[in-house]
């Protein structure tokens, strides 16, 4: 009797966590609930929008975040032209002294305009970390329990063991040594476009170069390390899983095969539910880094114009300063996927290994 009654229960319990993953409020733990709700938009919401909804969605986001470099490109090309009216009225046939004056005047003019939007994009992307960090400190615990109860005890674990380890050490690397690298790097970029006798430039880009280099190479490692482990823990956890529906079908007289088909239902259904909690982080860090990398390369592209107006007005010192900004800029963007990229790719594999068992 009692196993009659459990086959009468687990097909309803089935049936109420397929009809509560597409809600994600009622019928599951609080913890679960409060994780979706927290997210910027659900994963239903994002399977609904339509194609206007996504271009009014992205013409928003961009206008946000393409203001303010729009304006420092417009303060930037009036200041270099500016310049350019300057230095014609003093050639360096009568006056090289005070056209090199000129020059470097321009230079830190144009470095106290840019220097207070670098600092301002570092202050925004290290807010965007440590915000990123706190959130993956709460949403790990639960996106493991959702994992267990899947049958992913091994995912589980790598998720929150590896992954869980591995971002934390990669956003406290990133704020106390990839973001004052970056302050560092610009100091040296206005000392490399403004000092005669010492020259920088190089020391910069080759800094920026073997810095995104080592991104790039620290991102590969870690997927293939997170997706060959997902793999293997994905295989034991599916063997386990099948050897105990089959010893249930087997060991328990007449009603064992109903049991481990409403088992098997049950499993259906959290899976789904796996993947409305696991959109939520990425929710969340799509949230916080798109826009934050729509402005970095906005600002990108702001100071690769400016340098080819400075080169083209003769501001040699400032066409420098501009040029490396580009290059921190462009160290800004690779901290951006690189961290975002983990996030998202760790949380990815763990959704959709467990979907083929």
């Amino acid at each position: 009797m009692l196993f009659c009654v459990a086959a009468a229960g687990v097909p309803a319990l089935a049936q109420e966590a397929a009809g509560d993953s597409g809600s994600g409020q009622s019928g599951i733990p609080e913890e679960w609930a409060q994780v979706t709700q927290e997210a910027p938009m659900t994963a239903g919401d994002f399977s609904g929008m339509t194609l206007s909804d996504w271009l009014e969605k992205g013409a928003e986001i961009l206008r946000e975040s393409l203001h303010e470099p729009l304006r420092l490109l417009a303060r930037l090309c009036g200041l270099l032209l500016l310049a350019a009216v300057g230095k014609s009225m003093c050639t360096e046939r009568t006056s090289p002294e005070l056209a090199g004056l000129v020059d470097t005047v321009v230079t830190l003019a144009v470095f106290t305009l840019c220097s207070s939007c670098m600092l301002a994009l570092t202050g925004v992307l290290q807010d965007a970390i440590e915000t990123s960090r706190v959130y993956i400190i709460s949403f790990v615990p639960v996106f493991a329990s959702v994992l267990t109860a899947c049958g992913q005890v091994g995912g589980a674990a790598l998720y929150s063991g590896f992954f869980f380890g591995a971002a934390m050490v990669m956003a406290d690397i990133l704020c106390r040594v990839g973001l004052p690298l970056t302050r560092v790097l610009l100091a040296l970029n206005a000392t490399a476009a403004v000092g005669s006798t010492l020259d920088l430039s190089q020391l910069t880009a080759s800094v920026c170069r073997w810095t995104k280099w080592l991104l790039t190479f620290c991102a590969t490692v870690f997927g293939a390390l997170i997706g060959l482990q997902g793999i293997f823990a994905q295989s034991a956890d599916t063997l386990a899983l099948k050897t105990g529906k089959f010893l249930l079908s087997s060991g328990v007289p007449v009603v064992g095969r109903a049991i481990s088909d409403a088992m098997g239902s049950v499993l259906a259904g959290l899976k789904m539910l796996k993947g409305t909690v696991g959109f939520a982080v990425i929710a969340v860090i799509a949230a916080s880094f798109l826009p934050l990398l729509i402005q970095c390369c906005a600002y990108h592209l702001v100071f690769s114009a400016g340098n080819i107006v400075a080169s083209a007005t003769g501001g040699t010192k400032s066409a420098k300063l501009l040029s490396g900004l580009s290059d921190c800029v462009s160290l800004y963007i690779s901290m951006v996927v690189f961290f975002s990229l983990i996030v998202i790719s760790s949380t990815l594999v763990m959704i959709l290994l467990g979907n083929g068992g």
